[in-house]
């Protein structure tokens, strides 16, 4: 043994519990760094704390660690420290829920939160614009579903869940499997007793898609390599980029089609997409085709591509490498996707001809699952 240098006991105790305790509380959310967060629920909530304490716990909990999760520049996601901070704030938004908070209301959080520790950590009032953004966008897409996804959940409360059914609950409405089986508990609600291999062998299959359709082979096929067909392979980039502009970042591709004469394309949505949707689809990748983005791409270490925002599957295995085709430039990037290829050189190649990017039909594949078909006319 050797003598510390500074004695001292560590017993744990940490800066919250030895604030609680200066202020005399067993309770550390009632100290000056949390209090006013849930103050500010229990105004949006209209519900006191001590009536409603585990909710408003996890929502303070919850939100303050994804804002300084956000001020570190990381993003919600379905892989690594993304989908960490999308558990965290879907979790939150599900509690809030209960609270009877129905609007979005992140955005009235976040701003409380940069109050308190703009003078330790002055970097959280900096961004707190840029934070606001990021989570208020999380909980946009989330809060389209999560009604549907409740109420499909209580669907299986006489026989159980399975694990396909937790799969369908993630795939389509953005369940995190472990928010689906916390609510599975609370409500008391049977697991099959093989959930998690069935989860698995599900989210196993979706890799699957997922990589077929990043090495540019399309399950269903692509066709060829035709200078049609590469254009085609562009305009479905663009169209999934805009899809999830419009309708979320919850959409996912689930298989793809190309011929010289049209693409097909099918993705999760819980719902029909209105014409009003469909319409601002075909705007905004007419207008990107408009702006002649540049088409590139270029090898990453897969690590760094994810923390780039390329766009892969949660679970998926590439290798240490992977292509990643950009549409624009770093100034402007419409697309980020790993994709084998092949694609045209510039987006205005689509309007060779005088054509337009046409949707022609929308419908539903199967259970969750929307399909596209597109035309270049």
């Amino acid at each position: 043994f050797e003598p510390l240098a500074k004695k001292n006991v560590d017993f744990g105790g940490g800066l919250e519990r030895i604030a609680a305790a200066q202020i005399d509380s067993p309770d550390v959310f009632r100290i000056s760094v949390m209090w006013p967060i849930i103050e500010k629920l229990q105004s949006l909530s209209g519900k006191k704390y001590e009536s409603h304490t585990e909710s408003m716990r996890v929502i303070a909990d919850h939100l303050r660690a994804a804002t300084f999760l956000a001020v570190d520049g990381i993003k919600p996601a379905n892989k690594e420290q993304g989908y960490v901070m999308r558990r965290l704030l879907r979790r939150a938004i599900r509690f809030a829920f209960d609270l009877g908070i129905e609007q979005n209301f992140l955005e009235e959080i976040v701003p409380v939160i940069a109050d308190l520790y703009h003078d330790d950590y002055p970097e959280v009032a900096e961004q707190r614009d840029e934070v606001v953004a990021t989570l208020v966008k999380e909980e946009k897409v989330f809060r389209q579903t999560l009604r549907k996804g409740l109420n499909e959940l209580g669907k299986f409360a006489k026989d159980g869940l399975t694990g396909e059914e937790l799969f369908k609950l993630y795939d389509t409405y953005g369940f995190p499997v472990e928010l689906s089986t916390e609510e599975a508990f609370k409500q008391d609600i049977k697991l099959s007793e093989n959930w998690r291999t069935e989860f698995d062998a599900k989210m196993a299959e979706q890799r699957e898609r997922s990589q077929t359709a990043a090495k540019g082979t399309f399950k269903g096929g692509l066709g060829g390599q035709t200078l049609q067909h590469k254009k085609y392979h562009t305009a479905t980039h663009l169209m999934y980029a805009a899809l999830k502009q419009v309708l979320g970042d919850h959409v996912t591709q689930h298989g793809s089609n190309i011929t010289e004469e049209r693409l097909r394309f099918d993705f999760n949505h819980p719902e029909k997409v209105t014409r009003e949707q469909l319409d601002e689809v075909e705007r905004i990748v007419n207008e990107q085709i408009t702006l002649d983005l540049p088409i590139s791409f270029k090898e990453y270490p897969t690590n760094t591509a994810f923390e780039m925002g390329a766009i892969g599957a949660f679970g998926d295995k590439y290798s240490d490498t992977v292509k990643v085709y950009q549409m624009g430039d770093d100034d402007h990037r419409f697309s980020f996707e790993i994709c084998g290829g092949p694609h045209i050189d510039h987006t205005l190649e689509l309007f060779d001809g005088g054509k337009k990017f046409k949707i022609v039909k929308e419908e539903s594949s199967s259970a969750g699952i929307r399909r596209i078909k597109a035309v270049l006319i």
